[in-house]
């Protein structure tokens, strides 16, 4: 309930709209402006927290979708729309599209009233209703012919840019690329890792039982649980709050498997982002030992020192740095080195959704430079013997085999561990016949991983 002498909370509509706006303008990402509203609005009802949720993460997954439909219904180009008209619509159509609970009426009245709220002109709000009115009437125009187009057919039914789905076409085929459109579309699980540190996983499937979650196990990690019925925000309850689990997709769990860390040895983990995978390392350590994490940004070394504080891992120092310079580390000194590499992230899509429209085609080749760039600053590191883990978040092969082959050509001290026996038996299907640890959305519901071992010799 919101205290009778602060403001109320703003509406989930009204927020969606700020937030939509914000990441066009300032070009920043809808899940910091999500995260940023939250705490700015620590009151707002679940159900409403909820609703927000889905808008903004609704319309950037349906995004070029619903701008194909709205172009085909308004009088004017998209490009000619003032930007808040045109976030107003793709809002307004969201809901009338895809949400079956929420009333046509609802949402033609909040669009109404959130355009006159902002300032719009009677004329604008009159075309947000005329538009919005003829999609609720069922004016529904149809998707381009797959016949004539198979890809911009496939781009427009599942909202992904067709650039994209020319090369998946050209790579995996029809069945295969549907399949993967199909699995990004659905809403992903919401998996946990639990913290051998302090518990268990079925020690941590009665709590949850008994603060109103249930929880099953997953198919791969031995350490990971999904958590299928919430009665309460996950983020507000004791057992996260203590430091038990965290929200980690099965993917993301199984790679750590592969640095084969043991207590005793001497690991650096490069681009460790919020430090997900930094807490996996340090339970596999013992929290006993050495372990550097290293990352370019200052905020998200910020997150790691809370996520690790939290988890109760001591072990990991946190180093700002650019790994595609030397870095201020002893060479030839570490038995463990992983490089969690910048990436387009087009296997996380399904998580991540706004990647399909912030990120052109030609961005692309922009980063295998960056991660060859580490890997070789990486592979100095390393003692004869030791274990490079190479691991990004993307399908494309120039980020991915590519990028091992370019760093192979002229490194014959290296070669690819191509049965890595660290993964739990069960993952081990994960494996591509060149030995490389590989996951799909449309396979086993696992965000789009890969990870290579290279072993020095």
């Amino acid at each position: 309930m919101n205290n009778p002498k602060s403001p109320p909370s703003p509406s989930a509509r009204a927020l969606a709209l700020e937030i939509l706006a914000a990441a066009k303008r300032k070009g920043e990402s809808v899940e910091d402006l999500l995260a940023a509203a939250f705490l700015r609005h620590p009151r707002l009802p679940r159900q409403e927290r909820a609703f927000l949720l889905e808008l903004v993460q609704g319309v950037k997954r349906w995004e070029i979708r619903l701008d194909y439909i709205i172009s085909r219904l308004a009088a004017r180009p998209l490009k000619k729309m003032h930007p808040l008209v045109l976030l107003l619509l793709r809002l307004g159509a969201y809901q009338l599209l895809f949400l079956d609970r929420v009333p046509a009426r609802a949402a033609l009245n909040e669009a109404g009233n959130l355009a006159k709220s902002r300032g719009l002109a009677r004329a604008q709000v009159g075309f947000i209703n005329a538009v919005l009115r003829r999609l609720a009437a069922g004016d529904l125009p149809p998707l381009p012919d797959a016949a004539s187009d198979p890809a911009l057919a496939l781009s427009v039914a599942h909202a992904h840019p067709e650039w994209l789905v020319r090369r998946w076409l050209a790579r995996y085929g029809q069945e295969e690329t549907t399949a993967l459109l199909t699995a990004n579309n659905r809403l992903p699980p919401l998996t946990i890792r639990v913290n051998t540190l302090k518990t268990d996983p079925e020690k941590l499937q009665e709590r949850l039982a008994g603060e109103g979650a249930r929880a099953e196990p997953c198919s791969f990690s031995p350490a990971g649980l999904r958590l299928t019925a919430l009665e309460a925000p996950p983020l507000e309850m004791p057992s996260y709050l203590e430091g038990l689990w965290l929200f980690q997709d099965e993917g993301a769990q199984l790679v750590s498997y592969l640095a084969a860390a043991a207590t005793g040895q001497k690991i650096a983990e490069i681009g460790c982002g919020r430090g997900g995978k930094t807490t996996h390392l340090a339970e596999m350590l013992g929290d006993r030992g050495w372990l550097t994490a290293l990352d370019y940004h200052r905020r998200r070394l910020q997150e790691a020192r809370l996520n690790l504080r939290r988890w109760g891992a001591t072990l990991p120092q946190l180093l700002q740095a650019d790994a595609t310079r030397p870095l201020p580390l002893k060479e030839r000194s570490l038995d463990t080195v992983v490089v969690d590499a910048p990436c387009s992230g087009l296997g996380i899509l399904r998580r991540h959704p706004e990647i399909k429209t912030r990120l052109p085609e030609k961005d692309l080749a922009t980063f295998p430079p960056r991660q060859q760039a580490m890997l070789a600053q990486a592979s100095r590191l390393l003692k004869p013997g030791g274990r490079l883990l190479y691991v990004t978040c993307t399908t494309e092969p120039e980020e991915n085999e590519g990028v091992i082959a370019a760093f192979l050509k002229g490194r014959p001290d290296f070669h690819v561990l191509a049965a890595p026996g660290t993964l739990p038996p069960a993952a081990r299907t994960l494996l591509t016949p060149s030995g490389f640890f590989q996951t799909s959305p449309a396979f086993a519901d696992l965000d789009g991983f890969f990870a290579a071992v290279l072993l020095r010799k």
